[in-house]
């Protein structure tokens, strides 16, 4: 059985967010566009964005966002954050 192919590229919109740490000791998030093509998995960045807000790290229920990565042992870990109330 053979394939058809779409002579148009399958582009596919990616949004990754991630967290950076200011000298400060908050957190800013960051969006992060990229496209893959599906056909062969090659990926183009796009534009970065530094969203505005500041975080801090929770350990509490309550938290506005949270990341969640593998850690050097291979365990899935979970960064909490909550968004720092800048009017006080």
């Amino acid at each position: 059985m053979k394939q058809i192919r779409s002579l148009v590229p399958d582009i596919h919109k990616e949004k990754i967010f991630s967290f950076i740490r200011d000298d400060d000791g908050f957190f800013r998030k960051i969006e992060k566009t990229v496209y893959r093509n599906r056909e062969n998995n090659e990926i183009k960045q796009g534009d970065e964005v530094t969203l505005d807000g500041l975080y801090r790290i929770t350990l509490e229920d309550d938290f506005d966002d949270e990341m969640k990565y593998q850690g050097i042992d291979g365990k899935d870990l979970t960064m909490r954050f909550k968004i720092v109330d800048q009017k006080k």
